[in-house]
């Protein structure tokens, strides 16, 4: 693969605002000023970079455009081992062109020790705004475990506020299950806020749970828990989550689900959580599935006999 079919139109220089609109060059010594074309073998991803979930449609979509229009900024790399690479910038374009079906991606080295490159990819991912927050909260810590840094230090380091980094440390407090629903982005940050301001653990869950199937807003929350507290009641008493009418979300799905149930001749359930949810068809035999099968393709058409 050439040079123009990686990086677009011969030419073209399109590196964008990136790790060199961040960081003073004077920090970070260049082993070459330009990329060079790499095999795409020869580079990994860092193990210890601060982003560890990809979003599979969003991934998808720079394939596409990687197909049709090549790399438009080479991935930042520094060197591991005799002739190997470590991502510090670009995993994301990297598991795109291997995924694209490139040979050779374009890459430019930089001359960095580990907790470096760390910091240089925190900064990178900041900037676009590609780590969910228990990812950034997590590399926060690790920047400050590594480097001794302060929040403060570390906050000017960054070009954020101090209390934008306390806040993000005080996610690591919640449990893992409370984690998860912030990594799935099922809940923000604000509702993560509102589940740390209550101290019982069983309250806590009840209303995790109802943010999750009643599609709470993080105003909604708030008011729960102040309530709550001016009343010196739990927040999930002051509205138990089962004495609480359907959200208009679910009763919207209740709908749906009949409607679903009339043209498939079967049982049909959707429990929405949050934005998302399960739609669950019920059958009984291999029959009714043929059968349902049918009714949503709209054709009989032939078909595969069942198994025995």
């Amino acid at each position: 693969m050439n040079t123009a079919t990686a990086l677009g139109r011969p030419g073209r220089t399109a590196l964008g605002k990136g790790l060199s609109a961040l960081i003073a060059p004077p920090k970070y010594a260049h082993v070459n000023d330009d990329y060079f074309m790499c095999p795409v073998a020869k580079v990994r991803p860092d193990p210890q970079q601060p982003r560890q979930s990809f979003d599979d449609a969003s991934l998808e979509e720079l394939v596409a455009s990687i197909k049709e229009k090549g790399i438009l900024q080479p991935i930042v790399v520094r060197k591991d081992g005799a002739d190997g690479y470590l991502v510090v910038a670009g995993e994301r374009r990297l598991r795109a062109s291997r995924k694209a079906g490139l040979t050779d991606v374009p890459v430019l080295v930089k001359d960095v020790a580990s907790d470096e490159a760390f910091e240089l990819a925190l900064i990178e991912n900041i900037q676009r705004e590609d780590l969910n927050p228990i990812e950034e909260a997590n590399a926060y810590q690790r920047l400050i475990d590594s480097s001794s840094y302060t929040q403060e230090v570390l906050a000017r380091r960054l070009g954020k506020q101090r209390s934008t980094i306390a806040n993000a440390l005080r996610l690591l407090k919640l449990d893992a299950d409370h984690q998860q629903l912030l990594i799935d982005r099922t809940i923000t940050a604000g509702h993560a806020r509102c589940l740390l301001a209550i101290d019982d653990a069983t309250q806590r869950e009840l209303l995790a749970t109802r943010i999750a199937v009643e599609d709470l807003s993080v105003r909604d929350c708030e008011k729960v828990v102040r309530e709550a507290k001016h009343q010196d009641a739990p927040p999930a008493e002051l509205l138990p989550p089962r004495q609480k009418p359907a959200s208009a979300v679910q009763l919207y799905c209740d709908q749906l689900a009949a409607e679903l149930q009339e043209v498939l001749g079967a049982k049909v359930e959707i429990k929405a959580r949050g934005r998302k949810g399960k739609l669950t068809v019920d059958f009984s035999s291999l029959d009714d599935l043929r059968a349902i099968h049918q009714r949503l393709i709209g054709s009989p058409g032939p078909r595969p006999a069942p198994p025995e």
